[in-house]
């Protein structure tokens, strides 16, 4: 075998290991890539779930709610974590739970909607959701969580703060901690209530 065929062999061995090697980057570039896209995807996608299902529920308060002495509106608990209604004769009940506190992301909450006591558990990666009420007559006056029983009737707009972040890490070849700076999402909306389901009624 002449020195030329050894040449011939590793120049086309040397070629093989350049193109092995630019296949290899376009490959873990394109599976970073599908990562990122899919951590992204699902995280609007919760944020859809949570908000769709928030929104149609605030926009029916009160619907087909008959309003009694003991109980004038269908608000039934206005708290910053918490606030419960009547919709169509169910009573719906929004409640955010405690940081979980354990893992890679331990500022991530369960948000609950309970109807009529049946607990339904939601984990969508929401780090901080909130409540906060206004007044019907002024929305410039914030009712402050917890707004008393006897307040319910004067709350109008109700302002609903939620973050949310991806369970996913950005780069997790590269570091131990949590990266989320491109996978978080925020979202805020201020819902009025409808003022004929909050009148109060007279007592006896």
């Amino acid at each position: 075998m002449g020195t030329s065929t050894l040449l011939d062999i590793l120049g086309s061995l040397t070629t093989f290991g350049f193109l092995l090697l630019i296949a290899l980057g376009l490959n873990a570039n394109a599976s970073e890539k599908n990562t990122e896209y899919f951590a992204s995807y699902l995280l609007q996608s919760n944020m859809i779930t949570l908000t769709v299902m928030l929104e149609d529920d605030l926009k029916h308060i009160g619907q087909n709610y008959t309003p009694t002495v003991a109980n004038p509106t269908a608000i039934m608990t206005a708290d910053s974590l918490e606030f419960s209604f009547y919709r169509n004769g169910d009573l719906i009940d929004y409640v955010v739970g405690a940081p979980l506190g354990i893992g890679q992301y331990p500022n991530s909450r369960y948000v609950y909607r309970n109807v009529n006591g049946t607990q339904n558990l939601m984990n969508l990666g929401v780090i901080h959701m909130t409540f906060t009420y206004w007044d019907i007559a002024d929305p410039t006056i914030k009712r402050y969580p917890p707004v008393p029983q006897a307040n319910f009737g004067n709350i109008g707009p109700i302002d609903i703060s939620i973050q949310m972040e991806s369970p996913y890490k950005r780069k997790p070849d590269y570091s131990n901690a949590a990266d989320t700076s491109e996978y978080e999402m925020y979202w805020r909306q201020i819902r009025s209530i409808a003022r004929t389901t909050l009148v109060q009624i007279p007592g006896p």
